[in-house]
């Protein structure tokens, strides 16, 4: 399954076509087929304060914050999961700061979600979570860092510890080990920036003993005043992309999925393969649930659709021009390999 997703992003990068899409999209509204990919924050906050993330800017800090309750965290699953074929739990922030977080993952298998990922930074996973997610079939385990080495791991991942890291990636493979589970496959995460470029070149000298299935690599994305400043990559694109044809080679040496953005590392081009990504993800979070005029409390997923003509929207949308269809913020450029 954890292959099957990563074939579908790269189906989305073939077919150029974007009335092809959302006519697909409209076909499995009607059928009933799962096509959303949800992104799930039960929680705002972060025990991190990671120098390229808004939580090492305090007014943001301030201004997101919240917490589901349990009984809220069932209802947006009856809303949601039985429509979803990707789960992602944690995206804007950490999600194991929820009360018995790994029950997440169970209760997504309980609706028969295809593909449960779990992102986090790692730092407060013990063992026993490790055996829950093994337990309740978590396809992916997702995991930040933003350095190859010591000094520059916890010099941008804020009150993280780059031995713990490390310890986790071995109890994970030792975890899978024992139950002989190849699951939860482990996607590392690497924002890149001018200063932890030079040392990406060197990844596998340090994480080439562990057991990854996928390897992406993106470059810094403007998130407001956070606390580093340095995030023009311009300058800074032929030695990326040296970098980056280094590592697919590598990772297909060792059969790891590589994600890149080989294409538009600075973010300025029409994001065309992204144009489909706001009407299959539906991110949820304490502040919001997937639009704000959802009143998700009161009323079901198919009542709000139909207040607002999903499927028109979509029809109208086989019929218009991309340039007219608004891209997200987020960007959709990586090559997977």
């Amino acid at each position: 399954m954890v292959k099957d997703f990563y074939k579908l992003l790269k189906l989305n990068k073939l077919v150029k076509n974007h009335r092809i899409k959302f006519l697909a999209l409209l076909m499995a509204d009607l059928l009933g087929i799962r096509y959303l990919g949800v992104r799930f924050d039960p929680i705002l906050g972060c025990n991190l304060r990671c120098k390229m993330c808004h939580f090492s800017n305090p007014d943001w800090r301030e201004n997101n914050q919240g917490v589901f309750s349990q009984n809220e965290v069932q209802r947006i699953a009856k809303l949601f999961f039985e429509r979803t074929y990707q789960l992602y739990i944690g995206c804007a922030a950490e999600p194991t700061l929820y009360k018995n977080f790994t029950d997440l993952v169970k209760l997504g298998k309980e609706y028969k979600v295809p593909f449960v990922g779990f992102v986090t930074n790692g730092q407060l996973l013990n063992e026993e979570d490790i055996d829950d997610f093994i337990a309740y079939g978590l396809n992916e385990l997702t995991l930040s860092l933003h350095g190859v080495k010591k000094d520059t791991y916890e010099k941008f991942m804020v009150n993280a510890s780059y031995q713990k890291f490390k310890k986790l990636l071995a109890n994970v493979d030792k975890f899978k080990s024992k139950k002989n589970s190849e699951l939860p496959g482990i996607r590392l995460n690497y924002t890149v920036n001018p200063d932890n470029l030079n040392e990406l070149e060197y990844f596998f000298d340090e994480f080439g003993e562990f057991d990854i299935n996928t390897l992406q690599i993106r470059p810094i994305m403007d998130l407001g005043d956070t606390a580093y400043k340095n995030k023009d990559m311009t300058s800074y694109i032929p030695k990326y992309q040296k970098i980056i044809d280094e590592l697919r080679k590598e990772c297909h040496k060792r059969d790891i999925t590589f994600m890149a953005n080989r294409l538009d590392p600075t973010y300025s081009e029409f994001n065309y393969s992204g144009v489909i990504l706001d009407y299959v993800r539906r991110y949820i979070s304490p502040q919001i649930v997937w639009q704000k005029g959802f009143d998700w409390k009161n009323e079901t997923y198919d009542e709000y659709c139909q207040r607002i003509q999903w499927r028109k929207t979509l029809f109208n949308n086989i019929f218009t021009n991309i340039h007219k269809i608004d891209a997200p913020d987020e960007p959709l450029s990586y090559d997977v390999d």
